[in-house]
């Protein structure tokens, strides 16, 4: 069995671009200074929907400014939050590249999605930008009151990197005692540094997400070899999954992460933990990015929405009024 028609078409619509281990760095920068945008981002990923406020703002971490993104499914308070972490193996991705994927989960989740910027590898290694991520839930944890959401209603997400930063982060909040997190979403996340798990092998050429990609994205992350045996760099690996947020976390079958995202949930639960596993049958790497080509995308979304609304419902309630 391989991806239907239209992946393969979109694979081949990307493929027009060389591949990202082919790039110079300068190349990469520019790349990432110049998303998708017009006609062409409208074929590929989607309409961009509207929302009743969408704020930028720059936030002060330990490495300097951080800039976020705020966007609100609803005018008022009492919302629940979801810090969001971009993908693009920690090399590519911003605030634009996801844009339209936070504007979806905000609108049919009805909760506040925060996006981060958080610096981007090589020219910031492990575990620089990963620190951006928790200096920002911090930032959001102490801003509950004024961003008018409720205390106890935050959650993380993130895609493929960005899941790993999720998951990163959850495992720094338990440890340093930081914030109480509800809930951790991870879309097909990146959790094991060491890439030996046997999707990889498996499809080695898949669309959208190669080996040689993966190979690429970790080495630019990674400070030194070391690194990819740390439970901050690869998740899987920390010594004990216990005392963590709950998670949902959703795979695509076509997917060189896919056995390491699945073998994080089974970890998540044989320790103790709860969540919910979700595999996308026939979809692929990003698959939630790409709506017209991707069947799936709808459906998985939906079912992300209706996580974080349940996260909500079981979750204890302390109404805030906005400040801002």
């Amino acid at each position: 069995m391989t991806p239907d028609l239209s992946i393969r078409m979109l694979d081949w619509l990307l493929k027009r671009r060389k591949p990202i281990y082919d790039h110079s760095l300068s190349e990469i920068e520019e790349r990432n200074a110049a998303p998708l945008d017009g006609v062409l981002a409208r074929l590929l990923l989607g309409a961009k929907l509207s929302l009743p406020k969408v704020v930028d703002k720059t936030i002060v971490g330990r490495h300097g400014d951080i800039p976020i993104r705020l966007y609100y499914p609803r005018l008022g308070a009492d919302l629940p939050l979801v810090v969001f972490f971009h993908g693009g193996g920690w090399v590519t991705g911003s605030l634009e590249s996801h844009d339209r994927l936070c504007r979806q989960i905000a609108k049919r989740s009805g909760a506040l999605i925060m996006a981060v910027d958080y610096r981007l590898a090589p020219w910031h290694k492990y575990p620089i930008p990963l620190e951006d991520c928790y200096d920002a839930v911090l930032w959001a944890a102490s801003q509950a009151t004024s961003l008018g959401v409720a205390p106890h209603q935050l959650m993380v997400m993130g895609d493929s990197a960005g899941g790993n930063m999720a998951a990163a982060v959850c495992l720094m909040a338990r440890d340093q005692a930081g914030p109480q997190i509800l809930r951790q979403i991870l879309l097909y996340p990146s959790v094991d540094g060491t890439l030996s798990y046997p999707s990889h092998q498996r499809y080695a050429d898949a669309p959208l997400l190669s080996q040689a990609d993966i190979h690429f994205y970790r080495d630019q992350y990674m400070s030194n070899p070391a690194d990819l045996q740390t439970a901050y760099f690869s998740p899987l690996l920390a010594k004990t999954l216990e005392q963590l947020p709950p998670a949902f976390v959703l795979t695509a079958e076509y997917d060189p992460l896919h056995d390491e995202a699945k073998a994080f949930a089974e970890k998540l639960t044989a320790a103790g933990g709860d969540a919910i596993y979700r595999d996308y049958p026939g979809m692929i790497h990003a698959f939630l990015m790409f709506p017209n080509f991707c069947s799936g995308a709808v459906p998985a979304l939906e079912a992300i929405a209706a996580d974080i609304k349940a996260a909500i419902a079981n979750a204890p309630h302390q109404p805030v009024e906005p400040s801002l």
